[in-house]
């Protein structure tokens, strides 16, 4: 059973999209026009809401999803898989006309192409009694860009705790949904796009941090791969190193980032420790294959964290 806080409410709810992955391993990403031979395929829970939803499970304990699914076997495969790892999703709702959500990923090298089809994702309507009831009484609610504009909107008004936004896929995000994150939770590319500012190494991601918060936003939390992450929020702005690793598969890293940061969030830390955290989980997310196969338990994360150097802070 899923534990709770005294309240009987989850400390995390997230609110996005869950897909089948179709994963492929290649040599090499293909070219426009080019046909390769993967060297293996696999399917597998996907989406940026079930994957952050199973990493804040692994910090907390204590997470509802809440999502759509189409009424064929590949929803009932999807939810099945989530309620095995924990995560409560009596608030998954079925969508008879639409097929479940399926992503089409290939790996080469570290990296990844991913082509996403919504289906049930883009079908939602109204929230449900239970699921307002669930939204205003979490701590943190999490949402992304996977799902439409008008259900991040009515999330981020019902969230009367932190409300955190992965705003990925990038796409403008309105003022109105911007002045509630705290954080909203970027990588480099998606920072320069939301911003349209250059962002190519700490320095300019703060730069660009900075201007989301003149913006509206709370808070700004910032990934930069190798370099680590950075964040800035109402009482400064601080880096955090991440640690050398070698990177065999980048998949579902920003969301092990994005899940544990909100668990952590959820269970009282600032956010610098919970940007350790996350930095950390990511750090060992991006040395497995696969995306929920690489997620790490919580001890792992905790023997990171204690010899990761300690951020700076501004």
């Amino acid at each position: 059973m899923t534990s709770t806080t005294p309240t009987g409410a989850p400390l995390v709810v997230v609110v996005g999209s869950v897909n089948l992955d179709v994963v492929t391993e290649l040599d090499h990403l293909p070219r426009a026009g080019q046909t390769l031979i993967a060297r293996s395929v696999r399917r597998n829970v996907g989406g940026k809401g079930a994957n952050q939803a199973v990493a804040a499970q692994i910090s907390c304990g204590a997470v509802s999803f809440i999502g759509r699914v189409g009424d064929d076997a590949d929803g009932r495969t999807l939810v099945a898989e989530l309620d095995r790892r924990g995560v409560a999703t009596d608030l998954v709702a079925v969508v008879t006309d639409e097929p479940s959500g399926a992503a089409y990923i290939a790996v080469a090298d570290g990296q990844n192409t991913i082509v996403v089809a919504a289906g049930a994702n883009s079908v939602w309507g109204a929230f449900s009694d239970d699921e307002r009831s669930a939204i205003e009484a979490a701590p943190v609610v999490v949402c992304q860009l996977e799902i439409p504009d008008a259900v991040i909107a009515a999330a981020s008004e019902r969230s009367t705790g932190r409300f955190v936004l992965n705003a990925a896929p990038a796409r403008p995000v309105p003022e109105s949904v911007l002045g509630r994150c705290d954080p909203v939770v970027v990588n480099e590319n998606e920072l320069a796009d939301l911003t349209g500012l250059s962002v190519d190494d700490p320095d300019s991601a703060l730069a660009a941090a900075r201007e989301l918060r003149t913006r509206g936003a709370i808070s700004v939390v910032a990934t930069l791969g190798a370099a680590g992450s950075i964040w800035v929020d109402a009482d400064g702005h601080g880096r955090q190193p991440s640690p050398r690793v070698e990177v065999l598969d980048s998949t579902g890293a920003g969301d092990q980032f994005v899940g544990a940061l909100a668990a952590r969030l959820a269970t009282g830390d600032e956010l610098a420790a919970a940007v350790r955290w996350a930095t950390a989980a990511a750090s060992i997310s991006v040395q497995g294959i696969g995306t929920l196969a690489s997620y790490p338990d919580a001890d792992s994360i905790a023997g990171v964290v204690a010899g990761l150097p300690g951020p700076s802070a501004g």
